[in-house]
């Protein structure tokens, strides 16, 4: 039986696929692991994401479990690995009392943690997409509590123990996208919950780069750096599971 990664692309909610994992995908399945990449729904001018979003996430996982079996898959060995507003929901995943108990790892690259922070940060005109209220379908100032009760951060903060999974954080402090600090608070905050927790802090290093796209050149395969030095660390704290 073996490991399971579920895998959340980035996006901003706006766009990308599953597909984006298909370096690391071969990769990792390679080393023993079972990997699940998958597809969620997006926003668009006219429909917000969420809640549907969250339920896609849900969905995904319970039919990783569900198939457990079938798959040849360990259903108490189940990690997800997400970047950008995909770590954002692996963290989530961690946190949220549907889901996680079945959580035992989490993998963020340079993730969305404190979601009313970024949508501050990405209002008009910094942003012309404003992609969080395009997810949550209406401002923080409007949906104050939806907005928390999705924000990974808020969620840890408000638990009342340790969390029960593992975490590996990675980002880099060159990110004008999503700024560094995001990872850098969710760090601290796991450390203030006792959390088992690595991080690994890539210097010089922005955005996008550790998923593979052909279409973004700053988008990188598993044996072009900054990933070829991520690569040995990853599998090194996925072996813990």
């Amino acid at each position: 039986m073996h490991p399971a990664l579920l895998c959340l692309h980035g996006g901003a909610w706006l766009h990308g696929s599953q597909r984006q994992y298909r370096s690391w995908g071969p990769w990792l399945a390679e080393r023993g692991y079972a990997v699940v990449a998958v597809d969620y729904r997006l926003a668009s001018q006219v429909s917000p994401a969420w809640p549907g979003v969250w339920e896609d996430v849900c969905r995904s996982l319970d039919w990783l479990i569900a198939n457990a079996s079938s798959l040849h898959i360990d259903p108490a060995r189940i990690a997800t690995i997400g970047d950008s507003v995909g770590a954002h929901m692996g963290a989530i995943l961690s946190l949220h009392e549907r889901t996680a108990q079945h959580i035992r790892a989490m993998v963020g690259v340079y993730g969305i943690y404190d979601l009313p922070d970024w949508w501050r940060v990405t209002q008009p005109p910094k942003r012309t997409d404003d992609p969080v209220v395009r997810l949550m379908g209406r401002s923080y100032r409007e949906a104050k509590e939806d907005y928390e009760s999705f924000s990974p951060l808020h969620r840890l903060q408000q638990l009342a123990g340790r969390p029960p999974a593992k975490y590996l954080i990675i980002h880099g402090d060159q990110d004008a996208i999503v700024h560094h600090n995001q990872s850098v608070r969710f760090l601290s905050a796991l450390r203030d919950k006792d959390a088992q927790v690595e991080a690994m802090l890539i210097p010089g290093a922005g955005h996008h780069w550790f998923t593979w796209a052909d279409d973004n050149p700053a988008r990188r395969r598993v044996d072009e750096e900054p990933n070829a030095t991520v690569a040995p660390e990853l599998l090194r704290f996925l072996g813990k599971i």
